[in-house]
């Protein structure tokens, strides 16, 4: 696994633009410290990026433009062609050493994480979340962590961050709204890990509810990011009038409505990222959500703006009839309601064997309880 060091001073420069940090990315692959000049071509840098050649002629417009800018702005130095595609560079100056004195650091990620990236399904732009992974990985703390308890208590640091969404978002130049967009799709794809809190901290007197950060970093560091997060929770230290309370369910039904996106658009591709607590989750969320909107039909006039908006809202269930555990669910939900009603029937033709008076007359649960006798309950009373 070819690890990328990347220079953060590059990477959170916003006068670099999304084509240029991926081509930036590219080239700290192909670059050697120990070659004066190299070869490079549009070809390869593309096949550095994707593991592939078979792109379209937009995107190899997108990095030749790219290779272009980053010369202008001194990262590189073109001296001599073979070719209108095919170059011998200079790349001396993307070489650079960690000070921190002098606000130097980096950040690391693989090659595999790169093709990964820019091979994800989606209509998104690949070089967009591709730089927002970098951003997302260059917030790590490196000094904080958990300890590995199997090996004696050793400490693992460097794989969890928790800046908010906002903070990402701005250093990235984008909408907080598209950095949740791009997180779901990393998820999705199994590349980073987010765990969100399910309590809140709450002020006691005013009633504001303040939430935790999330706490995030790759997939497969998860188990130390759940223990990381779990423990931070454990040993914070609450304000005076800080109490802690139940996380809001919205960021989960957003979770929820992405997981269904997704399902609805390629269904044999993500059914298998998604456990059987999130599946049935998601059903339970849309079908909620549609029995809400159908009621508010009967309460809107046909052919008009608002009732054409609620249909549009009503989501097609028909995706769960193929996930087992969301028909096992429902199957046992359907029995479970089929003996609750067969137990009303049967306490209902009871209780009309006895009059009025006798029912009144019975004695209530709590009256005999104590004593261990036997008896059938019928509403909250015995009937001995």
């Amino acid at each position: 696994m070819k690890k990328l060091f990347l220079n953060n001073t590059v990477i959170k420069n916003l006068k670099f633009d999304n084509y240029e940090i991926a081509v930036y990315v590219a080239l700290r692959s192909l670059y050697d410290i120990q070659k004066e000049l190299q070869y490079v071509s549009y070809n390869l840098i593309v096949f550095e990026l994707y593991n592939s050649l078979r792109v379209s002629r937009r995107t190899v417009n997108h990095i030749k433009t790219a290779l272009d800018s980053l010369e202008e702005k001194g990262l590189i130095k073109r001296t001599d062609a073979y070719s209108n595609t095919e170059y011998i560079v200079d790349m001396s100056n993307l070489h650079f050493e960690r000070n921190a004195e002098e606000g130097i650091f980096y950040s690391v990620i693989t090659l595999e994480e790169v093709h990964r990236i820019m091979n994800i399904d989606t209509k998104k732009d690949h070089f967009a979340i591709l730089r927002y992974f970098i951003i997302l990985i260059s917030s790590i703390c490196h000094d904080k962590g958990t300890y590995d308890h199997s090996v004696g208590c050793a400490e693992h640091t460097d794989f969890v961050g928790f800046m908010t969404l906002d903070t990402l978002s701005d250093w990235c130049g984008i909408t907080k709204a598209r950095a949740i967009e791009y997180n779901s799709i990393l998820e999705t794809e199994k590349i980073i890990y987010t765990y969100r809190h399910g309590q809140n901290k709450k002020n006691t007197e005013t009633g504001q509810i303040m939430s935790f950060s999330n706490h995030y970093g790759r997939y497969e560091d998860r188990q130390w990011i759940i223990q990381f997060a779990n423990e931070y929770v454990a040993t914070f230290k609450l304000k005076e009038g800080e109490t802690l309370v139940r996380a809001e369910k919205s960021k989960e039904n957003k979770r929820y409505a992405a997981i269904y996106n997704l399902l609805t658009r390629d269904f044999d591709k993500y059914i298998g990222n998604y456990s059987e607590s999130e599946l049935i989750g998601t059903y339970k969320y849309i079908h909620s959500k549609n029995i809400c909107n159908e009621k508010k039909l009967k309460d809107t006039d046909e052919n008009t703006a608002v009732y054409d908006d609620i249909i549009d809202k009503i989501k097609n269930e028909d995706v769960f009839d193929r996930i087992p555990c969301v028909v096992d669910y429902l199957t046992k939900k359907a029995e479970k309601k089929r003996n609750m009603e067969k137990k009303k029937r049967s306490l209902v033709n009871a209780v009309k064997d006895y009059s009025l008076e006798e029912i009144l007359d019975m004695p209530i649960k709590t009256d005999i309880e104590s004593h261990g006798e036997e008896h059938h309950e019928f509403f909250g009373i015995i009937l001995e």
